[in-house]
């Protein structure tokens, strides 16, 4: 699960506004950032994928400094 602080680091290091990713969970900007506040919590399904996406900007990483 993440954290709202881990929520915005993966938004800002995927340089996405708060309307794009918005638009990629098919949710309002202002739930994207009530996600960063802790004011409201993704549910399970958003998780899973705001997980995945974590994931998947891991593994590029770890290709690009090996």
């Amino acid at each position: 699960m993440l954290t709202p602080e881990e929520i915005r680091a993966l938004r800002e290091f995927t340089e996405m506004t708060p309307v794009q990713m918005a638009q990629l969970f098919r949710v309002r900007p202002a739930d994207v950032l009530a996600w960063e506040t802790g004011a409201l919590e993704p549910d399970a399904d958003q998780m899973a994928r705001l997980e995945r996406l974590q994931d998947s900007r891991a593994k590029k990483m770890r290709f690009k400094f090996n």
